[in-house]
Order: structure tokens, then sequence, then C-alpha cells
């Protein structure tokens, strides 16, 4: 599951790549041909592609001493606008997440998740020329894979812990654009208790509370 991961990240990179390599040589023959990559809402409709790391945790009674724990996620999306200042944009993601965990020897003290992600979020401009926006909305994440460590070492795939399958995210953030490179900051809560069990004799011992994904992600937009 790591490899098709990184395999994923690495096809959203090399898009990227070919996407503003196309957009150099077209701007050799046309002044203004960044321009449906810039990402203002100057245009009625606008195609990109997102990379960049996340910082990531699991909140909730469940799991003792969480920790933050660094990430990857990469989505190509689609931004549609209904007014001036205002539009919707649709992402297709895949997210590598999780949380570490201070806990000693022979305890859980590392939990990974992978999660394919849709995020849909309402984007308002916030200044004059539509190069600055905050965002929010919600986002559906279908769990892809999970592996748990018990320090120091990774517990077998065949004892993989049991998380539900499915959560929900309120999203909240910002973005800004300059030229055609844009950077977005934003935050992510999971509204659904996605504990399922995780593993019998897992120690610390379970409690049977509730376990939700917290997510804080910089990413390049392009």
């Amino acid at each position: 599951m790591q490899r098709l991961f990184f395999i994923l990240m690495m096809l959203f990179a090399s898009a990227s790549i070919a996407q503003t390599d196309s957009t150099d040589l077209a701007d050799e023959e046309e002044e203004d041909s960044f321009e449906w990559l810039k990402g203002n809402m100057n245009e009625d409709h606008e195609f990109g592609i997102r990379l960049g790391t996340n910082t990531t945790t699991m909140l909730g009674g469940e799991l003792d001493n969480p920790r933050p724990m660094f990430g990857l996620n990469g989505a190509v999306y689609y931004r549609k606008k209904v007014s001036p200042k205002n539009a919707f944009q649709l992402d297709l993601a895949v997210s590598l997440r999780g949380s570490n965990f201070a806990n000693p020897v022979g305890e859980y003290n590392k939990l990974v998740t992978y999660y394919l992600d849709f995020p849909f979020t309402w984007v308002r401009s916030i200044n004059a020329n539509n190069s600055a926006h905050f965002i929010a909305g919600l986002q559906y994440s279908h769990l892809l894979n999970t592996s748990i460590f018990i320090n120091p070492n990774a517990v077998a795939e065949n004892e993989k812990p049991n998380l539900k399958p499915n959560d929900v995210l309120l999203i909240a953030g910002t973005q800004f654009y300059g030229g055609f490179v844009g950077l977005q900051i934003v935050a992510k809560y999971g509204l659904l208790n996605i504990n399922n069990g995780l593993i019998s004799g897992l120690n610390p011992l379970l409690k049977n509370k509730d376990i939700h994904n917290f997510v804080l992600e910089i990413n390049l937009l392009f």
C-alpha cells in the first residue's frame, strides 16, 4: 500500500510538471497562455493540481497520548465560478495521515492510515483581483489501508487495526495565488467516530471511546 500511495503521488507530481512545461511552451507563442492556470476567480472554470504535506493526529478519548504525524497528500481539482466572488470546488485526492503516540516500549506508538478523499468546498474571494480566497466545506474520505506500530515494531499486516471505512470531515482554510502557483492552508476535523475496535489486547487497553481525525494541510496549487 505504501508503494501504491507513493506511485500515485509521483503521478500527481509528474502531471503538475508536464502541465507547467506545456504552458511554458505555449507562453512563447501567446502572452496570456498562463491565464487559465492563475487560480483567481476571473475564469468560469478552473482545473488544477494540489500537492502538499499535512500534520495530522487522532483526537477523542480512545487513544492515549496522541502526537502529530507528518504525511503527504495530492489531488486534482475542478472549480466552477457561480458569481463574481463565489465558486464551488471539487477535488479527487489521496492522503497519507495518522498519528504518533507518546507511549513507552511495548505499547502502540504510531497509527498510519491511507485515504481516498473527495473534498467539496465553497470558495469565496476576499480581495479585489480575486487571488485570495476563503474556503469552507465538507470532505468524504474512504479508508484504503491502515497499519499500527507497537513500539518499536510494526504489527503484521494480517493484524491491521480496525477502523470504520468512511469519514466526513469539516473543512476551513484559505488560499492565495501569485502568478500561476498558489499556497493553500486548510484545517480538517472528522465529524464521525472512526473507532471500530482497533486490535483486541492492545496496550494501553482500549476504552471503547471516540477516535476523530484532525488534519492541517499546507499545499501548493498548480
